[in-house]
C-alpha cells in the first residue's frame, strides 16, 4: 500500500512538473519588426542617432537581451518584404498609410518609434511576445505594394519625359541643328542629330550609373552620408521648386531675362563656341564625304555638352537617382534606362521635326511660348521630390 502511494505521489509529482514546463516549451517569445533602410527614426529604434550608435537606445537588441526572438524584414529590399508588410496590416486592422518602424506581437501592432519604446519600457510587448502571433496570408503583389510601385516607376518616367524638355537641353540641340547647313540630305541630318542625342543617352546612363553604384556601396554602411544626402537633395529641390516657380511668373510675362534657372553666362557661351568650332569641322568633313568622321564628331560634341550641361538638367535626376538607390538593384538599373530613355524621346522628337520640316525657328518659338508651362511642371516635379524626402527625414 506504501508503494502505491508512494508511486501515485511520483506520478503526480512529475505530471506537475510536466504540466509547469510544456507552456514554456511551447510558446516561443516572437516579434516581427518591420524597418526601412532609408527610414532615420526606423535607425533610431535600433540605436543610431545622428550616425552613432547606443547601445541603451536600441531597442530591438533589448527585445533580443531578453529572449525574444526578432524578425527583422526591410520594406525596400524585395517586393516579398512589402507585400508581408501589407499583409500584416491587413490582417491586424492597421492603417494602410501606417509608415514604419511597427511592431506586431500577440494579436496587437504597435506603431512608430514613441509606442514601440513605450510599451516595451512597461512590459506590455515582453508580456504579448509570448502569445501566438494572428495567422496572416501573404498576399503576393498586394494592392499597396503594387500602388507604390506603379506610382514611383510613372514618376520616374514622368521625370526623365519632363527633364527631356529642359531649356538647356533643347537650346543647344536647336543650335547644333540650325548650324547644319552642309546637307541638303534629311536622312543624314537626322543620322546626325540622333547621334548627337544617343551620346547624350550615354554619357547620362554612364554618370548615373557611377552615382548610383555609389549609393548603393554606402546604402547600409554610412548613415551619416546618406543622413547628409537626404537633407542636401531636400534643400536643394526646395530652392529649385522657388526658382523654377519664380521662373514660371516671369516667362508667363515674356519676361525671359529674369529666368534665374539656368546655366551660367559663361557656360552658355562656352557651349555656343564648342558647337561652332564642331560645326565648322563637320562641315569640312562633308566637304570630302566623311560620314564616319562627321558622326565621330557629332558623338565627341554629345559626351561634351552633356557634361557642361549636366549642372542644369541634372538637377532632377540627382533627386531621382537618390531615390531609386534604395531599389532592388535589378529594378534599380532598370529605373535608370527608363528615366534615360524618356530624357531623350523630346528630343528625338524636336529634332525630327525641326530637320522635316526646316522649322528651326518656328520650334524655338514654340519652346519660347510655353516655356512658363515647362516652368510650372518643373516646380511642382521638385516640390513633390522635396516633400517625399522630408517627409522621410521627419
Amino acid at each position: 500500500m506504501k508503494l502505491l502511494k508512494l508511486l501515485i505521489t511520483g506520478f503526480l509529482f512529475f505530471l506537475f512538473l510536466f504540466v509547469s514546463t510544456v507552456p514554456s516549451m511551447a510558446a516561443e517569445q516572437k516579434v516581427i519588426h518591420f524597418t526601412d533602410s532609408q527610414c532615420l527614426v526606423c535607425k533610431e529604434l535600433v540605436g543610431y542617432v545622428n550616425g552613432t550608435y547606443d547601445a541603451n537606445e536600441d531597442y530591438i537588441q533589448k527585445m533580443k537581451d531578453v529572449g525574444i526572438n526578432v524578425e527583422s524584414y526591410d520594406i525596400l529590399t524585395s517586393a516579398e518584404n512589402a507585400d508581408l508588410f501589407t499583409s500584416y496590416k491587413i490582417t491586424y486592422q492597421v492603417d494602410k498609410d501606417a509608415a514604419v518602424p511597427i511592431i506586431f506581437v500577440g494579436d496587437q501592432a504597435f506603431v512608430g518609434l514613441d509606442e514601440i519604446r513605450t510599451n516595451f519600457d512597461n512590459g506590455t510587448i515582453q508580456s504579448l511576445s509570448s502569445e501566438p502571433l494572428l495567422d496572416v496570408t501573404v498576399i503576393e503583389g498586394s494592392t499597396y505594394s503594387n500602388i507604390t510601385g506603379v506610382i514611383g516607376f510613372l514618376t520616374v518616367l514622368a521625370a526623365g519625359f519632363l527633364d527631356g524638355f529642359n531649356p538647356c537641353a533643347i537650346a543647344m540641340l536647336l543650335l547644333f541643328v540650325s548650324l547644319l547647313g552642309f546637307s541638303e540630305n534629311k536622312r543624314v541630318l537626322i543620322l546626325v542629330s540622333i547621334t548627337y542625342i544617343f551620346a547624350l543617352f550615354i554619357s547620362y546612363f554612364l554618370i548615373g550609373t557611377f552615382l548610383l553604384n555609389f549609393l548603393i556601396q554606402f546604402k547600409e554602411e554610412a548613415e551619416v552620408i546618406n543622413k547628409i544626402i537626404s537633407w542636401f537633395v531636400a534643400i536643394l529641390c526646395s530652392f529649385l521648386f522657388f526658382f523654377n516657380l519664380y521662373d514660371f511668373f516671369m516667362t508667363r510675362n515674356d519676361r525671359f531675362d529674369k529666368v534665374k534657372n539656368q546655366l551660367p553666362k559663361f557656360i552658355q557661351r562656352f557651349n555656343k563656341k564648342i558647337i561652332k568650332r564642331f560645326t565648322a569641322a563637320i562641315n569640312d568633313e562633308e566637304d570630302k564625304k566623311g560620314l564616319v568622321a562627321i558622326l565621330g564628331l557629332t558623338f565627341l560634341l554629345g559626351i561634351l555638352l552633356s557634361v557642361t550641361e549636366l549642372l542644369c538638367t541634372g538637377q532632377i535626376y540627382l533627386g531621382i537617382i537618390y531615390g531609386i538607390h534604395y531599389l532592388d538593384t535589378l529594378y534599380a538599373y532598370i529605373a535608370l534606362i527608363s528615366y534615360n530613355i524618356m530624357f531623350v524621346v523630346p528630343l528625338i522628337a524636336i529634332a525630327v521635326i525641326a530637320i522635316r520640316g526646316k522649322g528651326i525657328v518656328s520650334t524655338s518659338n514654340w519652346i519660347r511660348e510655353h516655356m512658363h508651362i515647362i516652368k510650372f511642371f518643373n516646380a511642382m516635379l521638385f516640390l513633390i521630390i522635396a516633400a517625399y524626402y522630408f517627409s522621410r527625414i521627419f
